[in-house]
């Protein structure tokens, strides 16, 4: 009986390791007008319009300006392909986790207007950011999903696209994040596993953001927005892992952008 459970242990381990495998990382998504970009965010939100880093180049440049919802307003979500009730509660579940965090609303909807809209069939797991959203038509998802709740994974990869969702970008990408990437070695791991080629890999991996493009707290290896990065792609001893849960500093960055009434801050 020992020797049965052992194996079915392992078997099970080997399983839950393969599915975090088989599934890549989300790429970030680059709208296909950044001056659309720029206007529609700074229309949602005049804040959005930061201002340039010394010595960078004008609002309008790629990169500096943010793309967070006006703070207070009530974002309408709905589902575009009308999944099971479960799988659809289970991810508004995830969702509803950041609203401790932030001055919005979330309203899940059957019909009508949606500024987010969900995908629970795609092939991949993606988001537009923040206002991006508005770019797209009413017909179409602006936030994708792939996993099911049986999934290891699924709690992370919800809470992480929909941090996109709400104006959040990659964390490992922070200006100040210091991942000493073997690169020769994560270009081989992300062809071989995701088919990625390099540029893919120096755009989602090694370009950092602009440091108007990063709301600006401290680096956060522990947050939902980071990728895993394992020990083999890195020199030294370095690694981050699966985060799956909405980290310390990742609330506070979003107490910052949207910031409840002082009224209303501890509840």
């Amino acid at each position: 009986m020992r020797v049965t459970h052992i194996k079915a242990t392992l078997s099970k381990q080997i399983s839950l390791r393969l599915l975090k495998v088989i599934i890549p990382p989300c790429k970030s998504v680059i709208p296909k007008d950044e001056l659309a970009s720029y206007a529609v965010a700074i229309n949602e939100n005049p804040a959005n319009a930061r201002p340039s880093s010394p010595g960078g180049r004008s609002k309008r440049a790629i990169g500096t300006w943010s793309k967070f919802w006006s703070n207070g307003r009530t974002l309408k979500i709905a589902f575009t392909d009308n999944p099971p009730p479960p799988l659809r509660k289970a991810i508004q579940a995830q969702i509803s986790k950041w609203q401790s965090s932030i001055n919005l609303t979330f309203e899940f909807i059957e019909s009508g207007y949606s500024d987010i809209r969900i995908k629970t069939g795609s092939d991949h797991n993606d988001s537009a950011v923040g206002t991006d959203a508005l770019l797209y038509e009413q017909h179409m998802p602006t936030l994708n999903l792939s996993v099911d709740t049986a999934h290891p994974s699924f709690e992370r990869i919800v809470l992480h696209e929909f941090g996109h969702a709400l104006g959040l970008q990659h964390e490992h990408q922070h200006p100040k994040a210091t991942i000493p990437w073997d690169k020769p070695k994560t270009y081989k791991f992300y062809k071989d596993q995701f088919g990625w080629n390099e540029d893919d890999v120096d755009f989602n991996l090694f370009k950092p953001l602009e440091i108007n493009e990063h709301f600006l707290t401290p680096y956060d290896k522990d947050s939902i927005m980071h990728y895993v990065v394992d020990n083999e792609v890195t020199t030294g001893d370095f690694e981050v892992g699966d985060n799956s849960k909405i980290s310390m500093l990742d609330r506070r960055a979003m107490r910052k952008i949207y910031p409840k009434p002082r009224s209303l801050v501890g509840l």
